[in-house]
C-alpha cells in the first residue's frame, strides 16, 4: 500500500543572516559572476548542503519544468518551482535515511514505465553503519507518494554513487542500475508493471569502492555500455567500461579499463559521457585526483575505440579545482544558448568529510571546444564564508525556452545544518 511521506510547503521568500540583518538575497549577496552572465537565488535551506544531487525535469507532470535538490543533514527533498514570476519551494521529505545525519545522494525525474507520466527515483547516505535505501516516488500536487522501498540485505555500502536508467531488457520498463561506495557493489533494480515491486541484485562487486554509474554509448557504436568509477583506493582508481549481452546484463569482465593518466596511479575518478567537442560523437570525460591529501585535479577528454585515447586536456594538476571530486558536478550541454555543447565543472570544499585541508574556493569552470582550441572561463566564484561548493545541472529551470544552470551549495560540516542556497545562472540575452 502506498504511504505518504511528511511534506512542508514554503515560501521562498529568502533571508540571510550575513551582517545579523534579515534581509531579501541577491545573487551578489552569495557569488560573483563572469561578466554577460546573470543570476538569482531562487531558495534556501537549512541544510549545511542543500543540494548533493540536483535535478531539472517535470517531477510533478503538470507540463513544465521543477527543480529537485536532494542533500544533508536532514536527507531532505526539495522541490523549486517557478509559479507566477515567484519561485516556490516545496519540502517533500526529510529523514530518507532515516538516521541523522543522513544524505539525500541521488535524484533523477524519469518515467519508468513508458506511460507518459514521469517517477522519481532517489538513493541514500548513510553516515552510520547502515546500508543505503533506494527509493521510488510520484509527486502530485506538491505531495510525494512513495511507490516502492528497496535496501537489500546484500549490500553492505551506505552510499548511493548515482542512478543510471535504461530499459535494458527491451520491455518498455527502465532499469535502473546504481553503484555503491563503500565495497563497491554495482545493483541492478528490476520493476513490475505496476512499480510497486523493486527486485534488486547484485551484478557485479567491484575491488574498490563504486564512484559513479552512468549507462550511455561512449564509443559510439550504436549500443550502450555500462561507466563506473572503481576508486576511493590509494592508486587504484581506474574508469571501467562494460558491455552488455543481447538480453541486457552485463557482461564480465569490463571491455576497458582507464586506470589513470601519464604513468600516474590514482586515488579517484570521476565520469560524464557527451559530445564535448560538438562533432556527433560522444566522449569521455574523466576528472582524476591522484593523492587524497593533496587538492589538484586534472581533467581530460577521450575518444573511446578499442582504446581510450587522450582527445583534450581541459586541467592538468590544478589546484583552482580544489578537492577534485567531480561527482554529480560535471555536465557536458548548451549551457550558454549558443547552439553548442560546453563541459561545466563546479567544485567541493567540504575538507571536513575528507580531514583535509581546502581553500573552499566554491567554482564553477565553463570549457568550450572550437576546432580542437580549448577555452576556460570562471563563470560563479561562490564567496567565503556563505558557500564553498556547489552541484549542477543544466536544462530550461523556469520554463523560458532557453537554458539555464542551478547550483545547489553547501558549506562546513556536512554532518550539521546550517544555510545553503539553491541558484541558477543565465547567459544574459
Amino acid at each position: 500500500m502506498m504511504r505518504r511521506l511528511f511534506f512542508i510547503s514554503l515560501s521562498i521568500l529568502l533571508f540571510s543572516c550575513i551582517g545579523n540583518e534579515d534581509k531579501t538575497l541577491t545573487i551578489e549577496d552569495v557569488a560573483k559572476l563572469a561578466a554577460g552572465w546573470e543570476g538569482e537565488v531562487i531558495g534556501w535551506s537549512t541544510e549545511s548542503y542543500v543540494g548533493w544531487d540536483v535535478e531539472i525535469g517535470d517531477a510533478d507532470n503538470d507540463g513544465d519544468n521543477e527543480v529537485l535538490t536532494t542533500g544533508c543533514p536532514s536527507s531532505s527533498l526539495n522541490l523549486y518551482k517557478l509559479v507566477d514570476g515567484k519561485w516556490e519551494n516545496t519540502l517533500l521529505a526529510e529523514n530518507l535515511a532515516r538516521t541523522f545525519p543522513g544524505m539525500g545522494l541521488a535524484v533523477k525525474v524519469v518515467d519508468l514505465d513508458g506511460n507518459g507520466s514521469n517517477e522519481v527515483i532517489l538513493g541514500t547516505g548513510q553516515e552510520g553503519e547502515s546500508t543505503a535505501i533506494y527509493y521510488t516516488f510520484m509527486i502530485e500536487d506538491h505531495r510525494l507518494t512513495t511507490l516502492g522501498v528497496s535496501r537489500p540485505d546484500f549490500n553492505k555500502s551506505g552510499y548511493t554513487h548515482n542512478l543510471a536508467p535504461y530499459d535494458l531488457d527491451g520491455d518498455g520498463m527502465l532499469e535502473v542500475i546504481s553503484a555503491y561506495c563503500g565495497y563497491g557493489e554495482i545493483i541492478r533494480y528490476d520493476y513490475d508493471t505496476g512499480l510497486g515491486e523493486i527486485k534488486a541484485r547484485k551484478i557485479h562487486q567491484l575491488s574498490g569502492s563504486g564512484e559513479e554509474s552512468l549507462i550511455a554509448d561512449v564509443d559510439n557504436d550504436g549500443h550502450v555500455e555500462y561507466i563506473t568509477s572503481n576508486g576511493f583506493r590509494k592508486e587504484d582508481a581506474k574508469v571501467e567500461i562494460f558491455e552488455f549481452d543481447d538480453q541486457g546484463e552485463l557482461i564480465v569482465p569490463p571491455r576497458l579499463v582507464i586506470d589513470g593518466y601519464d604513468g600516474k596511479r590514482c586515488f579517484y575518478a570521476s565520469v560524464i559521457i557527451g559530445d564535448v567537442d560538438n562533432d556527433s560523437i560522444n566522449e569521455i570525460v574523466i576528472g582524476w585526483k591522484q593523492e587524497q591529501n593533496i587538492n589538484q585535479g586534472t581533467i581530460l577528454g577521450y575518444k573511446v575505440g578499442d582504446e581510450a585515447e587522450i582527445e583534450y586536456k581541459f586541467a592538468y594538476e590544478d589546484k583552482d579545482l580544489d578537492l577534485s571530486y567531480f561527482e554529480k558536478m560535471m555536465v557536458v550541454s548548451d549551457a550558454d544558448n549558443d547552439g553548442k555543447n560546453e563541459l561545466l565543472v563546479s567544485t567541493r570544499g567540504d575538507n571536513l568529510s575528507e580531514r583535509i585541508e581546502s581553500e573552499h574556493l566554491g567554482h564553477l569552470f565553463m570549457w568550450s571546444v572550437n576546432s580542437n582550441e580549448i577555452r576556460r572561463e570562471l563563470l560563479v566564484n561562490l564567496h567565503e564564508g556563505v558557500a564553498g561548493s556547489s552541484w549542477i545541472d543544466v536544462g530550461d529551470a523556469d520554463n523560458d525556452g532557453r537554458n539555464e544552470i542551478i547550483l545547489a551549495t553547501g558549506k562546513g560540516d556536512r554532518t550539521q545544518k546550517g544555510i545553503s542556497y539553491v541558484l541558477m545562472v543565465w547567459r544574459a540575452d
